[in-house]
């Protein structure tokens, strides 16, 4: 995401530069002064940006893609041209990467924490904000990512302002690393432009493997997916910037044999490749799509394309990259990257309208350009005092630190009520804390046993069966069974409906197995249930499922065409949908805190899937219907309160509180059928 303005380089001082042939000297003028390269790094910033902004663009994640390849061109070509006439330094070069890449990160990243505190909610959404902000001017925002959003196409990321900083991360330890392991092709290989490029192949390769095998795999790397792993960290990704650095190893090379620039049929052919590339990309590659997968490729080496087009010779290709709009573009790509994430989840989260991330992002301009003409600009150009750099790298570092330390410690305590809600929203119901809840990891055998309460003569047993959002109800359905005399086996799959085809979901990777297996628990065993209650998670999938919930009938006829009974339990209000950015009930910062809303509100958007349910569940006969929908709205407003406690773990699950406070009404529906 770096822009490096036509690959301009600071100097150090009191260091003579050794003298080039002339030829030579003319060549690498050229290579420093690619204004098309600007270009590229536009075309790059404007796809992620249509992405965001929810506009008809499939595949414009992949902009990060494109940077991560320029950046591997622009920074080897740097170095190289430096140690070539003699200036290259280790210390120097950090100190430049910081003086270019810190302020404005820094200025955005306290910027967003004020934000935060103002209108994102202390009950989580702040701590999280806060600590992404914390890793990031640590270098590891990646980390953080992974180990609290996970997948960067699920609600978790969305809903975080920061989300965008972990390709930052991922680029800052390429600069921290790359320019010690070229050093190493210098060492080993005499220099030599062959033996550089051997290295850095092989290394390219290395991650490439490593990111595919990763992307791919069906396993958990210290508890987070594979392919979670594959997605934010930098070895996996190491591989793109490898092809941009070997690009530059063989441009250096080429100027040293004084090549000439003047042929247009390659350049043409190449650049047109490249982008003939970019929009196949779009029209094959989504959010569903395995990434980086196979298909990272493509943006890959359409980018490759581009600059290798570029620096073969001239063309219309390159004149229309190198024009004014698409160089001031470019030129402001890092500050218009680092404003317009927070622009649209902020906003978003404050006018929850289809058309507020377009209208953010083009918002998020004019802070882009403050940045860029106040921040990047005065701070990048002048001489590197190493001393200064260092220390004012570490002042700026620490500012954020602090902010984000406070806001995760204070932020609750400056809302009334907030941090004894932060308290209750972690009370965790009894398939969350036991694990019954199959989530991060395969369903296993094994936890039938593990997850069943047994009480003492047991009349018979209840079956808890669904996804996360009955899973909610486990708590409360124990406890009323219990008093019943029965045990409960509460076993649940997050994101797995009860169906015995279900797909894989991003948390669970055989659901149709855990279904198949609750089915048959039920239907063939000598001890069957003498229940089975089931709930979903209705909203979400009649959003994005137009076959949902008729989906859900041929489990609910199969149970009680053997005989027995089944309780479908309705969904709860939702306080928002995955659209609106929210993490918690509970809304707002510190101007604009608030736990109700309207019933009017929530029916908006969750009418129709409730109306949707309870056509399919009451149309199954020997399916009885609890719906608890009035222990939380009355008619008028709904509250995710019960008894001044908070009742929800997110916007849409029941907490231990919220469970418990259907214990009654679960017993009464319980005790009716049984």
């Amino acid at each position: 995401m770096t822009s490096t303005a036509g690959w301009s380089t600071d100097t150090d001082p009191g260091v003579r530069p050794a003298v080039a042939t002339a030829p030579v000297q003319q060549e690498r003028q050229r290579e420093s002064k690619r204004a098309d390269i600007q270009g590229l790094r536009a075309i790059a910033v404007v796809l992620v940006v249509i992405y965001h902004a929810k506009l008809p663009l499939p595949a414009g994640f992949a902009g990060v893609d494109v940077f991560f390849v320029i950046s591997g061109f622009v920074i080897t070509g740097q170095i190289e041209r430096l140690r070539s006439s003699g200036r290259f330094g280790f210390g120097s070069f950090y100190a430049r990467r910081i003086r270019r890449l810190l302020p404005a990160m820094v200025v955005m990243l306290l910027a967003v924490l004020l934000l935060s505190f103002l209108f994102q909610s202390p009950i989580g959404a702040q701590s999280t904000t806060a600590g992404t902000a914390l890793a990031a001017v640590l270098l590891a925002g990646n980390f953080d990512l992974l180990s609290t959003s996970g997948d960067y196409f699920a609600a978790g990321a969305v809903m975080n302002p920061l989300t965008h900083v972990w390709s930052l991360s991922v680029e800052e330890q390429f600069y921290l690393v790359f320019p010690l392991l070229l050093a190493l092709t210098w060492k080993f290989g005499r220099g030599g432009a062959r033996s550089q490029a051997i290295g850095l192949g092989l290394l390219t390769a290395a991650s490439f493997a490593l990111s595919m095998w990763l992307s791919y795999g069906d396993f958990r790397v210290h508890s987070y997916p594979a392919s979670d792993v594959a997605f934010y960290s930098s070895p996996t990704r190491a591989w793109e910037f490898g092809v941009g650095a070997l690009l530059a190893v063989w441009a250096s090379k080429r100027a040293a044999r004084h090549y000439t620039a003047e042929r247009t049929v390659l350049p043409v052919a190449l650049g047109a490749a490249g982008l003939a590339l970019l929009v196949y990309l779009n029209l094959r590659v989504n959010d569903q799509t395995v990434w980086p997968g196979v298909a990272a490729i493509v943006p890959v080496v359409a980018t490759a394309l581009l600059i290798l087009a570029g620096t073969v010779g001239e063309g219309p290709i390159k004149r229309v990259l190198s024009s004014r709009p698409f160089v001031v573009t470019g030129d402001l790509s890092y500050s218009i990257y680092l404003w317009h994430w927070p622009a649209i989840v902020i906003a978003t989260l404050i006018w929850p309208r289809p058309y507020t991330p377009v209208l953010a992002a083009l918002f998020s301009l004019l802070p882009a350009y403050l940045s860029y003409r106040f921040v990047e600009q005065p701070l990048r150009h002048g001489g590197v005092r190493l001393p200064r750099v260092y220390l004012g790298g570490a002042v700026a570092a620490g500012t954020v630190v602090v902010a984000a330390v406070t806001l995760q410690v204070a932020g609750p305590w400056a809302v009334p009520n907030a941090a004894a809600y932060a308290g209750q929203r972690g009370e965790l119901t009894f398939g969350r804390e036991n694990g019954c809840l199959v989530r991060n990891r395969s369903f296993e055998a094994a936890d039938f046993d593990r997850c069943m309460d047994t009480v003492p003569n047991a009349k018979g047993w209840v079956m808890l069966a669904g996804d996360s959002h009955a899973e909610a109800y486990s708590t409360g359905l124990i406890e009323a069974d219990r008093r019943l005399g029965y045990s409960t086996l509460a076993l649940t799959g997050a994101s797995c409906p009860l169906m015995r085809d279900a797909q894989p979901s991003r948390e669970v990777a055989n659901c149709g197995e855990l279904a198949s297996a609750l089915l048959d628990r039920a239907t063939k065993s000598d001890d069957p249930p003498s229940l089975v209650v089931v709930g979903q998670w209705a909203l979400a999938r009649h959003d994005v499922d137009g076959k949902w919930p008729q989906q859900l009938k041929p489990a609910l006829q199969e149970l009680t065409e053997a005989g027995i009974p089944v309780l479908y339990v309705m969904d709860v209000p939702n306080y928002a949908t995955q659209a609106m950015n929210r993490q918690t009930a509970c809304s707002g910062g510190f101007l604009n805190f608030v736990c109700d809303k309207s019933q009017e509100d929530v029916l908006e958007y969750q009418g129709t899937s409730r109306q949707a349910e309870w056509d399919v569940v009451t149309s199954v006969p020997g399916v009885s219907v609890y719906d608890p929908w009035d222990r939380f709205c009355n008619g008028d407003v709904c509250s995710p309160l019960v008894d001044g406690e908070l009742a929800y773990w997110d916007f849409n699950h029941l907490n231990r509180i919220g469970s418990q406070a259907l214990t009654d009404d679960l017993k009464t529906a319980v005790g009716a059928i049984l």
